[in-house]
């Protein structure tokens, strides 16, 4: 799932044979029992549960048959039911669920919110206007909730912490595993970022954020609050994730934590027998979470006020060379200002790829993403020739032959976006948008492309609504 639409819902314990279980079985054993090392597994019988989705005029049910949970959607005459193959989360604040077509993994458009235990749509879909069991789950969701082979993920196993441990197993010592702990702050930080911190967007190795952290909190977001935080400023570098949370062993005392470095209150301080963080830290709803509620990591004495001034993107730590930072914050910028709808963002893009193009004239990302600028600004030739570069510099790309086909369309060449759109769709069979997209550009074969899409995914309800109309 993109990362706007990710719950931190990270169920199954650790393997018994572990590789570090014989010689760390109360860490190991701690960890799996942590909603990070609880990271996805077989999905219980759930209780029944569902909720109307006005936006879509939809019905979702969860339901046992037999000894497994099933979900069905319902929109007028027609229904889609799948028996759910994973759960992702441990429940402590949701938990989601993932079906399978073959071996591709998708999500329900369900979650099930600890709070009231409250069924209800999963993040990104609450005003979704055609509910479906089609949003497919992406590589960088497996990569931060599970470990192991995609087509059948395992919880987070210890080396996406502490490295390769061939080297430890077969001799065993301090010096040949990594403790995240024992590195340097900014590598040491790293180590959480790689799945604590997802930004706005992520650009190859490059994580994009704004300037200062947005007021509206979402779920992940605490990396860039808690940065921002006097806290962390003064602190040199010693106040890092690890200070307030222990992935092996007990909890630690926060307020412990807050203490070491403000041994004494003011005077002007209210007395209060609560942890510091019930009023620095509060937790607050998260604008992308669905039902849910996170702690703010901004550690505020006094509400903030927003700045006048208007925020800007950045790459995170300043990472990569100027070069590769500028291309990258052009591919963001175009990327979310399309999200977003900021035509200023499209426009920075534009104008930061424009000037680099000489260098990068062989780029299929950036040659497709001036491409579709320019489509934006109904400079249709000059976006077919990038288009039509990119697909040639990466032919088994599915998406950029579909944004090619867009512009074969916009042409009136059917022929050649059919062409392009079929290779897409031997590319990526179960993407919907290309199979719609080839049934627009073919009327007289509509029928006959969305009843090939049903031969793959019989039960996709927008394939069949789409059939039962002319």
């Amino acid at each position: 799932m993109h990362r706007s639409f990710c719950l931190i819902l990270v169920a199954l314990p650790l393997a018994a044979h572990h590789p570090c279980q014989s010689c760390h079985p109360a860490q190991v054993s701690a960890f799996a029992r942590t909603p990070m090392g609880n990271a996805i597994g077989p999905a219980p019988p759930a209780s029944p549960g569902g909720f109307t989705h006005a936006p879509s005029q939809s019905r979702f049910d969860s339901f046992t048959r037999g000894s497994q949970m099933w979900h069905r959607l319902t929109r007028g005459p027609l229904s889609a039911e799948f028996p759910i193959a994973l759960r992702i989360g441990s429940g402590a604040h949701a938990a989601g669920y993932l079906l399978r077509h073959g071996n591709t993994l998708f999500q329900s458009p369900a979650a099930l919110y600890r709070q009231n235990q409250l069924w209800a749509p999963a993040p990104g879909y609450e005003q979704h206007p055609r509910l479906d069991f089609d949003r497919r789950v992406t590589p960088q969701c497996l990569d931060c909730h599970s470990s192991g082979d995609p087509a059948n993920p395992q919880p987070i196993a210890c080396h996406q912490c502490h490295g390769d441990p061939t080297a430890h197993l077969a001799q065993p010592s301090r010096a040949s595993i990594t403790n995240p702990a024992r590195l340097a702050p900014a590598a040491r930080d790293a180590v959480c970022e790689s799945c604590h911190l997802t930004g706005e967007t992520r650009i190859g190795p490059l994580t994009i954020v704004y300037d200062r952290p947005r007021q509206d909190l979402r779920v992940v977001s605490h990396v860039e609050q808690l940065a921002r935080s006097e806290c962390a400023a003064q602190s040199a570098g010693k106040l890092w994730c690890g200070s307030c949370h222990a992935p092996h062993g007990p909890a630690i005392d926060v307020t412990a934590t807050c203490r070491s470095c403000h041994p004494s209150l003011p005077a002007s301080h209210p007395a209060s027998p609560q942890p510091c963080a019930t009023c620095h830290m509060p937790r607050r709803p998260a604008s992308d979470g669905g039902h849910s509620a996170f702690t703010d990591h901004r550690i505020q004495s006094r509400p903030a006020t927003s700045s006048r001034t208007p925020a800007q993107l950045r790459v995170w730590r300043d990472a990569g060379t100027p070069f590769e930072r500028e291309r990258a914050l052009g591919l963001a910028s175009i990327e979310i200002g399309e999200r977003d709808g900021a035509p200023e963002l499209i426009q920075d893009g534009y104008r930061r790829l424009a000037a680099l193009i000489a260098r990068l004239d062989r780029d299929p990302d950036v040659l497709a993403a001036l491409g579709m600028v320019l489509f934006l600004k109904d400079q249709k030739a000059d976006a077919r020739k990038l288009l039509r570069t990119a697909v040639s510099l990466r032919p088994d790309d599915p998406a950029l032959r579909e944004k090619l086909a867009l512009l074969e369309k916009a042409f009136g060449d059917l022929p050649a976006a059919i062409t392009h759109l079929e290779r897409a769709v031997a590319l990526d069979p179960l993407s919907p948008r290309a199979w719609f997209l080839l049934a627009e550009c073919q009327p007289a074969q509509r029928r006959a492309v969305l009843t090939r899409y049903l031969r793959l995914v019989p039960q996709s309800l927008l394939a069949r609504e789409a059939l039962l109309t002319p």
